[in-house]
């Protein structure tokens, strides 16, 4: 049956604009510790704790591999290296993915790549001794040891582009795997190690984000008093209800009993007198009427109904007369209303017959769900793609509810609420099992923080003294932040308050303030913006919202690849550094900036559906501009140079069928020429153009677009340079410089 809909009150979802990441980041800063880096723990050691931690035999014995090749591969920890694995493979049991027959000990993918579930996507090594070597090489790259990349490895992921990316253990969160608390992870059981063989971990081979005494000077803000929590009721637990057994035993036994007279039956006490009323002669009860005849089927005792067998047995228990089940207590009398047998419940008619048609029922203003069996629908009920829940008598919740330990919460019609809600102006976050989150989560792109209340977060949050600024609108900000008259840059990756470093030409403090640079020369152009909101267009400086795609992603459309002297370039992962420095340089020019896919995001979406998602996330934002950055292709080594694309055909049906609007044709064409000029002339590459053609980003975004081609990875030279950090920035300067010039 239809069941009445009712929108919760509460109910106000949040717009969804942001491809879906990893939901955890970073909570509290782990004493970091360098990849590279000397141990005093040995092969026998590392083997005794993994013991501990219920290790196979077989994941035990490569204690000895990685040992053995660390020095070889880098000089690789080999200590960091062999509990990392232990992390991958639940120390040698497995059970995800992957199982031993692929002898890879961390997860490693395929070149090309592809989704965390699919086991293609995985390398499968011929042997341990080869798949240990691929995880310490790869480890050496990402920690940018001496010679690497190099020549001879089996690692099939020994992209120059990762070189010096996560020196270490920490810096492996969001770059290893898409968690941003993986690298942490990983350091927990280095130090787990550590300690349970009473060694002090050398402190030259850490690496500490602060001054000893910078937290206690660290204070960039005051912090929201915590907001309260959704506090549900206890849903009724089912429980098996104690039946009274009947007490009226017969007085005597007769020595004469039944007896047959003109096909009916009756029985005669000792005193040869016929009995009448209730007996029970053996271990059944019957009834005799007032002439003593034994009464077969129903009969009505004191208002109660009564099932006698042909043999004048009372029933007790179900019983199916005429197609329909009936159900009598242990007393005989038939039961009506809702009733337990044994663990399942039922309900039956005022007439006693059991319900049996499938699906929703409502009972004095309660909803109940029947199965085909007739039994009532218990604990959680998937109906029509959404999720209700059926308390232990059966019926059906509604609002705010506690089930086994977890609050969760549903509407008045009891579908499972999922997303944002708001209660009492506080924002509560439910996944999709309607299940109240705490913590980190990333439902859109964009990170938040729920305190352990399920509350959302806002303004300065301080976690076991690290320092993030969640916006007002609740999302985690990056960059450069405002607090009073200080200043505060948060890492673009994991929002912590930076300390002892300098950003932008900017030296900040033990405290974290940004301290004055009067002689720096950048001075103006790398002037921080205030509290970043990247849901509107406009900022508080007035500037305009810019979406950058980096191209591809990380299995669907995977991108390029090359491989030259026996190092491979990947154009998806190229792309991603170029936009990163192109939006660092942006927003010091007081654009908002919102990326299509971020570093640590692992989408793996199919090529029509990946590009859809960009298009509508810059129409959606109504951004001003859109820039797609990509690294080109040839069959011709020697093909080089950069280009930048813009189109003049009309949107696609799906997008609206717009036809192609003349001002935004001339203001792509304007931009595009003035890009690849800008690269040109300031990084030194050959100038191939602007060029109308027909691309997905280019001809369905609503605003100018151009996608820009940053060199080709398919010649040996040109790759080389377009995986040098330096040139990276040159080109992404040139970039945001014509962007200004253009939009200004």
């Amino acid at each position: 049956m239809t069941m009445k809909n009712k929108i919760a009150s509460f109910l106000i979802a949040f717009v969804m604009l942001i491809g879906l990441i990893p939901t955890t980041i970073a909570e509290a800063a782990v004493t970091d510790i360098n990849i590279i880096s000397d141990t005093s723990i040995t092969a026998n050691q590392a083997k005794k704790w993994a013991k501990t931690k219920g290790a196979s035999e077989e994941f035990l014995e490569l204690a000895d591999l990685y040992w053995k090749y660390s020095q070889k591969c880098g000089n690789v920890n080999p200590a960091i290296a062999y509990v990392q694995a232990g992390k991958e493979t639940a120390f040698g049991n497995f059970g995800g993915v992957l199982d031993a027959n692929y002898h890879n000990p961390c997860g490693m993918k395929t070149s090309q790549g592809g989704g965390d579930k699919d086991k293609n996507a995985h390398k499968k090594f011929d042997s341990w001794d080869e798949g240990v070597q691929a995880h310490l090489d790869h480890l050496a790259l990402y920690a940018g040891a001496d010679g690497y990349p190099k020549q001879n490895t089996y690692d099939p992921r020994h992209f120059i582009s990762i070189k010096g990316k996560a020196k270490t253990v920490n810096s492996l969160g969001g770059k290893w795997a898409p968690s941003l608390t993986y690298g942490e992870e990983v350091n927990n059981y280095y130090r787990a190690l550590s300690s349970y063989l009473n060694i002090d971990l050398d402190d030259s081979n850490t690496d500490d984000e602060e001054d000893d005494d910078s937290s206690s000077k660290l204070k960039p803000g005051s912090t929201e008093n915590k907001p309260g929590g959704l506090v549900g009721d206890l849903v009724i637990n089912f429980e098996k209800p104690v039946i009274p057994q009947p007490s009226n035993e017969p007085k005597n036994k007769s020595t004469i009993g039944w007896k047959n007279e003109d096909g009916d039956w009756y029985y005669y006490n000792s005193d040869n007198i016929k009995e009448k009323g209730w007996i029970k002669p053996d271990s059944n009860w019957y009834y005799l009427d007032d002439s003593g005849k034994m009464r077969t089927g129903w009969i009505n005792y004191s208002d109660s109904w009564y099932y006698f067998n042909d043999n004048g047995t009372m029933v007790i228990g179900w019983k199916q007369i005429n197609n329909k089940w009936y159900y009598m207590q242990t007393s005989g009398a038939m039961a009506t209303g809702f009733i337990c047998d044994r663990s399942d419940l039922y309900y039956l008619e005022k007439s006693g017959a059991m319900y049996s048609t499938e699906g929703w029922i409502s009972v004095d203003k309660k909803w109940y769900y029947i199965e085909k069996s007739g039994k009532l629908k218990l604990g959680w009920l998937s109906d029509n793609g959404s999720s209700y829940y059926m308390q232990g008598d059966g019926s059906m919740v509604t609002g705010v509810k506690s089930i086994d330990g977890k609050t969760y919460c549903f509407n008045d019609s009891g579908k499972n609420i999922t997303g944002w809600i708001s209660v009492n102006n506080n924002w509560y976050y439910l996944n999709r099992d309607s299940q109240m989150l705490t913590g980190w989560i990333n439902p859109d792109g964009n990170y938040y923080y729920l305190y352990d209340t399920g509350a959302m977060a806002k303004g300065w949050l301080e976690l076991d003294g690290t320092w993030y600024y969640l916006n007002s609108n609740g999302t985690m900000a990056t960059g450069w932040v405002q607090s009073g008259s200080n200043f505060y840059y948060l890492d673009k990756t994991s929002g912590k308050v930076l300390t002892n470093t300098t950003v932008d030409g900017y030296k900040i403090g033990a405290d974290g303030k940004r301290k004055s640079n009067d002689s720096s020369n950048n001075s103006n152009g790398n002037k921080p913006s205030v509290t970043p909101n990247p849901g509107n267009n406009t900022n508080n400086g007035g500037k305009e919202l810019v979406v950058i795609d980096p191209g591809h992603n990380f299995g669907g459309d995977d991108g390029a690849y090359a491989t030259h002297n026996r190092i491979t370039y990947s154009e998806r992962d190229l792309n991603m550094q170029v936009s990163i420095k192109l939006k660092s340089y942006l927003e010091s020019k007081g654009y908002t900036v919102v990326m299509t896919r971020n570093e640590s995001d692992r989408e793996t979406l199919a090529v029509a559906q990946s590009l859809d998602k960009r298009v509508n996330l810059a129409n959606g934002l109504n951004a001003d501009f859109f820039v797609s950055i990509h690294h080109n292709s040839a069959e011709a080594a020697s093909a080089n140079g950069i280009e930048v694309f813009y189109s003049t055909n009309p949107q696609d049906s799906r997008m609206g069928g717009r036809s192609a609007n003349q001002d935004r044709i001339l203001k792509s064409k304007a931009m595009a020429t003035s890009i690849v000029n800008k690269i040109c002339n300031n990084a030194g590459f050959t100038n191939r153009g602007a060029k109308d053609q027909n691309l997905n980003v280019c001809r369905n975004t609503n605003m100018p677009a151009v996608l820009v081609e940053c060199g080709f990875i398919t010649n040996p030279s040109e790759a080389a340079k377009c995986a040098d950090s330096n040139n990276q920035s040159m080109v992404a300067s040139s970039i945001a410089e014509a962007i200004a010039s253009e939009l200004n």
